[in-house]
């Protein structure tokens, strides 16, 4: 591990899920600390590592769903180390398996709190609490942790407990209806699981400050980020308007309540599109040069953005006339080389060629172990003088067990060997829950 890393030395629980944990611990990985996720060899997170029974034939049925997708198709004897969904968000951490329900889990947990600066967890707070991982218990083994809770609606409140994903929370802060179009109702909006990107960012940038506080006071302390919380803030403006108006605007579809046009207009090609905005007259001017100064865009009613707005649907349909017979990349550099805010509709395939992507070096090589080597996102932030952490993909589910309970806790071999014989920890998820059918549930 390069030990120039901002922070090299620190230690993280991660007892996350599904992709907003995961992510903030992601970002803590990449910039040098020691993560662990602690997982239940027993209990499968199907939002997480997907399920532990899945077949070829089952991927064709229901079809190769990009958050779930396998290499080539094929989930192999273990399909929860291979997910794209889990490898894309857990480079560069470890995995131990702890059955925090019972009083070994609980035992070897309390241990590695001791021994730990940070935990986080994305769970509602009754989940968080049941397992033991209050403040008030956390504190008083280690006063100098940090813990970071990232429950979906608030540690109080009475959706405290209130269950969900990113889905979900974008309806319920208002962003759905917001990307709604105007002539359909909200059910034809796809969700874009905003929150789930926009809140791990908050939450490394918060434990980054705890850090600095810890230094400065010797304290840690307890961080809350209400994920659907983190939402409100995207729409501040909105809000905001609301609030000094009371005004409910109308969903905008692809336009913009201040520029126009704006718009996705349809290019040469099949499915093929580009999108484009006029800020003020001055991009307007700069739109009418790009296109070739048609009579059409002459009109001096199109020359104020009131203007512009009122006769939308007319500019659209001269726009899409004059787009529908080019290439989507041909407008975009013309348009950008005019100054006017432009840029085509890529799939997965345009982006892996995408010239600005590769000169950047966007998509670099990871290998894991149950996928091999393929080509990851890197970090989306540089250091000039300092290359991030990219030493290893994923962990699969266990791997680093010896580590953990050998070196870290300093459990015996024989300690070790009988929590496996038990079935309290393990490297695949068993059947039956240790102790037999009647043992507790972990959490939700």
């Amino acid at each position: 591990m390069n030990s120039a890393l901002p922070l090299s030395g620190i230690r993280v629980l991660d007892l996350t899920v599904v992709w907003a944990g995961p992510a903030a611990t992601q970002h803590l990985a990449d910039l040098g600390a020691e993560v662990i996720r602690i997982e239940s060899a027993h209990r499968v997170p199907s939002s997480t590592r997907a399920q532990p029974h899945v077949t070829a034939d089952m991927v064709k049925r229901m079809g190769m769903l990009s958050r779930m997708s396998y290499p080539g198709g094929e989930p192999q004897p273990q399909p929860y180390n291979r997910t794209s969904s889990f490898n894309v968000l857990n480079r560069n951490k470890l995995s131990a398996t702890m059955e925090l329900d019972t009083p070994e889990g609980k035992e070897g947990f309390r241990r590695l709190v001791e021994i730990s600066d940070i935990l986080v967890e994305n769970n509602a707070q009754r989940i968080g609490d049941r397992l033991g991982f209050s403040w008030k218990e956390l504190s008083a083994i280690n006063p100098k942790l940090i813990l970071c809770r990232m429950p979906p609606l608030g540690l109080t409140g009475p959706y405290a407990n209130y269950l969900g994903f990113g889905a979900h929370f974008e309806a319920l802060s208002g962003l759905t209806w917001l990307r709604a179009y105007p002539d359909a109702d909200p059910s034809r909006t796809s969700p874009t699981f905003h929150m789930d990107d926009v809140s791990p960012t908050v939450a490394a940038f918060m434990i980054l400050g705890a850090l600095h506080r810890r230094r400065r006071t010797g304290e840690g302390g307890l961080i809350e980020i209400p994920q659907a919380e983190t939402m409100l803030h995207q729409i501040g403006d909105v809000v905001l308007d609301y609030s000094m108006n009371n005004r409910t605007l109308p969903p905008p579809g692809n336009r913009h309540h201040l520029y126009a046009p704006q718009g996705c207009y349809r290019c040469q090609g099949d499915d093929q599109w580009v999108v484009l905005s006029v800020r003020d007259d001055g991009d307007w001017q700069r739109l009418v040069q790009a296109i070739g100064a048609p009579e059409w865009a002459r009109d001096p009613a199109y020359a104020t953005v009131n203007g512009r707005h009122a006769h939308h649907d007319q500019i659209d349909h001269h726009l899409n006339g004059w787009t529908h017979s080019r290439n989507k990349l041909e407008i975009f550099h013309l348009l950008q080389e005019h100054g006017v805010p432009a840029a085509p509709v890529q799939n997965e395939a345009d982006t892996f060629a995408d010239p600005q992507v590769n000169h950047r070096g966007l998509l670099r090589p990871l290998r894991q172990e149950s996928t091999g080597v393929y080509n990851h996102p890197r970090q989306a932030y540089l250091f000039s003088d300092m290359e991030l952490r990219w030493e290893r993909g994923a962990p699969t589910l266990g791997e680093d067990n010896t580590y953990v309970y050998k070196e870290l806790l300093g459990y015996s071999e024989q300690a070790y060997r009988d929590l496996e014989a038990r079935g309290l920890i393990g490297t695949n998820y068993a059947v039956e829950r240790p102790g037999g059918p009647g043992s507790a549930e972990a959490g939700d």
